[in-house]
């Protein structure tokens, strides 16, 4: 099948460089910094006190004593203003990368070797970041399989974008929501713990020091559950409302949908929902409707 190409306007990246950049963000993101080699790449997550997302950032170890943060959803400049609050005597430097970024995603669905073929990119492996003219391609974990996200600074497309279609990206984010891949920062945000979207499994290491929410990440690790999870849901007729928006099950709030995209040319819509447990019989029975509408949302089928 063809490969599709998928375009999303990066928020920005920050730096951050100097001999204590390691400890430092160390104690500010999820993820353990100690093992991630030069030229690895992982999502991390900065959270608060309290263990709930305040954002998610693609990281890339560039050198000894340089990252790149990528920011999803959060502007470069909020992502430095958080990421300070806590520099004392640090020695780290934190600054917006300049230019104006994007993120092409290829999707193929039988395989990503005809991407390979395509660019005239050596294989990914997962976990690496490949340096690319302007730029870095990688595997990004929030992706549905067979991606490849080139992370580039610029419009200018290379010459092997005549031999691919240019999809609108609701298309990969309906392949996402299938997938059960929620997105963290967005659908799992600044009022959940990254437990209720499946997060920890890929951006939390639990046998690192301390870092902020690091104390209520142990404490849902050693219960083993929480009480509301994401869950991808179908309806009709996408809502006109801002989001998020709360979903009830029989007059009583029992969670909010927090993404909606239009499929079938917008006769339906696709989304993500974080919800109590305690609703979910209602949800695969006879559904769950949004606040102030008398639409009923389902579980979004296989």
């Amino acid at each position: 099948m063809t490969t599709q190409l998928f375009e999303y306007k990066s928020a920005g990246i920050v730096r951050v460089s100097g001999e204590d950049a390691l400890p430092y963000l160390q104690s500010q993101l999820t993820i353990d910094f100690r093992k991630l080699p030069i030229l690895g790449t992982r999502m991390g997550l900065r959270l608060n006190r309290k263990g709930r997302v305040l954002f998610s950032t693609q990281v890339i170890r560039v050198a000894e004593e340089e990252y790149l943060l990528v920011c999803r959803n959060k502007p470069a400049s909020e992502m430095i203003e958080r990421l300070e609050e806590n520099v004392v005597a640090d020695e780290v430097d934190l600054s917006e990368v300049d230019g104006e970024w994007v993120e092409w995603v290829l999707h193929n669905p039988d395989s990503l070797n005809e991407v390979y073929s395509l660019t005239d990119l050596d294989p990914a492996t997962e976990g690496k970041a490949q340096p690319i003219e302007n730029g870095w391609a990688f595997i990004d974990r929030q992706q549905p399989t067979n991606c490849l996200t080139l992370l580039v600074c610029g419009k200018l497309k290379p010459s092997w974008a005549g031999n691919v279609t240019s999809v609108p990206t609701t298309k990969l984010e309906a392949l996402r929501l299938h997938a059960r891949i929620f997105r963290a920062g967005i659908e799992i945000g600044e009022e959940e713990f990254p437990q209720e979207g499946g997060l920890e499994k890929e951006a939390v290491d639990f046998d690192k020091g301390c870092y902020l929410g690091q104390e209520v990440m142990a404490r849902i690790h050693a219960m083993g559950k929480v009480r509301n999870s994401a869950v991808a849901v179908q309806g009709i007729r996408p809502s006109p409302s801002n989001l998020p928006i709360t979903i009830l099950d029989k007059g009583k709030k029992v969670g909010k949908l927090k993404t909606q995209y239009p499929v079938d040319e917008g006769k339906e819509w696709i989304g993500a929902a974080v919800i109590h447990e305690n609703a979910f019989p209602s949800l695969f029975n006879d559904g769950l409707t949004l606040e102030n509408s008398s639409e009923t949302i389902r579980p979004l089928s296989q």
